[in-house]
């Protein structure tokens, strides 16, 4: 069986989130690369057959992250309707690595954590065994996606306050230094003129606590969470 350090799992590196592109730079990037779905097509295959809430994320920096402090997800109300809320925080030992940077010499730094109990669980599976996990960071590596893709676990209790068949946004409160991801319906500004949306992340829905948004098979394409940004 695949082994791995658990550290290697649960360190953040400050300089290597600061220096990563904008989310609009980032999605440019990918959409250069013609191999994207056959990458997503092997990815989503490794966890609908051993039904693991993984999936991968678009590699970019909604702000930037002092020293000592890491980017943490968190579920809250967010004007009277559910929303997970990305900010920097001080590192506790209620936080899990939620999804990772690949970096040199096949390690990992933390691209967020997450306080969800279900990303706890998730990464205990990992830990224990974290064969399929390795397998889609060297299909990351191997399609040279590894500055673009963040593999990522996708798992979630707190979805069940969502209607996860509205979809969700995300966009960055520039007052506040925070990422918001609310249900579509609940997100006026996405419909503003001369907003620009971008798939953030990709994964195949494997049960029903699997972060996901307007997900449809399209072409073996599942875009499962979008980022709203401001053109102007």
């Amino acid at each position: 069986m695949c082994t791995i350090d658990p550290n290697d799992f649960v360190n953040f590196n400050p300089d290597k989130y600061n220096s990563l592109p904008e989310v609009d730079v980032a999605s440019s990037n990918l959409q250069k690369c013609s191999d994207l779905a056959e990458l997503l097509e092997k990815i989503f295959s490794l966890t609908k057959k051993h039904s693991l809430e993984l999936g991968v994320r678009l590699v970019h920096r909604h702000m930037q992250v002092d020293e000592g402090k890491v980017m943490v997800e968190r579920f809250q109300f967010h004007q009277n309707v559910p929303a997970f809320t990305t900010s920097a925080h001080l590192p506790t030992d209620q936080i899990y690595p939620a999804s990772w940077l690949l970096e040199d010499n096949s390690k990992f730094s933390v691209f967020e954590y997450s306080t969800d109990i279900l990303v706890r669980y998730t990464l205990e599976k990992l830990i224990k065994d974290p064969s399929i996990f390795m397998k889609i960071c060297e299909l990351i590596r191997e399609y040279h996606f590894e500055n673009l893709l963040a593999p990522c676990i996708t798992a979630r209790d707190s979805l069940k306050q969502f209607d996860k068949k509205n979809g969700f946004m995300e966009f960055t409160d520039l007052e506040t230094n925070v990422s918001i991801v609310k249900n579509t319906k609940d997100q006026t500004i996405c419909s503003h003129e001369g907003a620009l949306i971008i798939t953030t992340l990709w994964a195949y829905p494997v049960n029903e606590n699997c972060l996901r948004g307007d997900y449809q098979k399209n072409s073996d394409n599942y875009n499962c969470s979008h980022c709203w940004h401001d053109q102007k």
